[in-house]
């Protein structure tokens, strides 16, 4: 396997595409390129140029908020960054959905026969969906069935705040809505780091009452009362934060007795009914299910990345190749208050390696085994060498 990531940022045309076009006589297997809203006018020059120049096989582009190169990341500027793999023994397909195929798909035979890969290929997918007109949620859902526990990867094009506004492309094929993305079957080791960027309060609780969305009792008691026991117990800054930024995590494994970091996603409170003390939040739950209170502030996000990272390197201390991010729009300069932040980090304590991503509309990245769309997250993805 070999990994190459390039960054461009400013500079004519001619320049960035020189930029990411360095090394022209090396061939790759896949290309990810990510091209700031900046550019927009010119992500199809720059897609077009790079496949010209590069001998890549599969190329996929998008536009973004801002982008994210091995050393840096650039937000609110018009810049390019660009993965690039090789990878011998692996069948890579690249593809393009539109909504239209979703409400198609009944089966996880209908998954397979329109993605032609199969779970006996034991599949690593990246996703890029745009925001508007796809029901990615349905998509994850019948992903998860088809293809149970392999990992979904990736992050919503964020070029445009508009349906329709949105560049992805696909091996030239042009598109502004949809969904691209790549399914890579056979020899490819890969980890998943999810960073949701919260901190757990309080303890487990087990919901005894819930409807859809609705969680009306936890433990025998209404969730404000729950609510209210653990406020008791929070220092004034953690008080603080709860009242501005109060999130719920659900478990995903209720054999796990020692949870900790990962163990959760975690979805944002929606609402709370001070007559009946029930809680609205942000997905599906059912009673017996295990929840606990979160936090999320610029000292969690950066907590919670550092110690997952730690966490991977001690799992594998030496053997990282390469990393795509996708990292949400709510973080970078605007919450950290400092550029470069994530990457940093990243490249603290798994570099040096080749990395490129961008900023997100959303990010899709595995808990607990299934996978799902998040928030204010780092979804990273891992290539190692076995």
């Amino acid at each position: 396997m070999e990994f190459a990531s390039r960054t461009a940022e400013a500079g004519d045309m001619s320049q960035i595409v020189d930029e990411l076009c360095i090394d022209a006589e090396k061939d790759f297997d896949i290309g990810l390129l990510f091209v700031s809203a900046q550019l927009d006018e010119h992500i199809r020059e720059i897609e077009r140029t790079v496949a010209d120049r590069l001998p890549v096989s599969h190329l996929l582009a998008c536009s973004c908020a801002g982008i994210i190169g091995s050393e840096r990341e650039v937000e609110g500027a018009p810049a390019a960054s660009l993965f690039l793999a090789k990878l011998p023994g692996v069948r890579c397909r690249a593809f393009h959905i539109e909504q239209e195929h979703i409400e198609q798909l009944s089966s996880p035979e209908d998954y397979y026969e329109m993605l032609e890969v199969y779970p006996n290929e034991n599949p690593v997918f990246v996703l890029i969906p745009d925001p508007y007109q796809i029901d990615l949620n349905a998509f994850l859902e019948g992903m998860n069935e088809a293809y149970a526990g392999r990992p979904l990867v990736g992050g919503l094009a964020s070029g445009s705040t508009q349906a329709n506004g949105n560049v992805l492309i696909v091996n030239g094929e042009v598109h502004n809505r949809g969904m691209i993305g790549l399914a890579l079957c056979g020899d490819i080791h890969i980890d998943t780091i999810v960073s949701q960027g919260c901190k757990p309060i309080g303890k487990t609780y087990i919901v005894t009452k819930a409807d859809k969305n609705i969680i009306y009792e936890v433990a025998g008691k209404t969730f404000l009362d729950i609510l209210r026991q653990v406020f008791l117990d929070l220092n004034e800054t953690e008080r603080q934060l709860m009242q501005q930024a109060l999130l719920v995590g659900i478990a995903m494994d209720e054999y796990t007795h020692d949870f900790g970091r990962g163990d959760f996603l975690v979805r944002p409170v929606i609402g709370i009914d001070q007559e009946s003390g029930a809680v609205g939040i942000g997905d599906r739950i059912h009673a017996g299910q295990t929840i606990q209170l979160h936090l999320r502030d610029v000292k969690t996000a950066a907590e919670d990345l550092t110690e997952l990272l730690k966490k991977f390197k001690k799992k594998r201390p030496s053997d990282s190749r390469g990393a795509l991010v996708f990292s949400c729009n709510g973080r970078g300069e605007g919450l950290f208050g400092e550029p470069d932040h994530d990457i940093t980090l990243i490249q603290k304590h798994l570099g040096p390696i080749p990395a490129a991503g961008f900023f997100c509309a959303g990010e899709i990245g595995p808990i607990g085994g299934k996978n799902f769309i998040h928030g204010f997250t780092d979804s990273i993805v891992v290539f190692s060498s076995d």
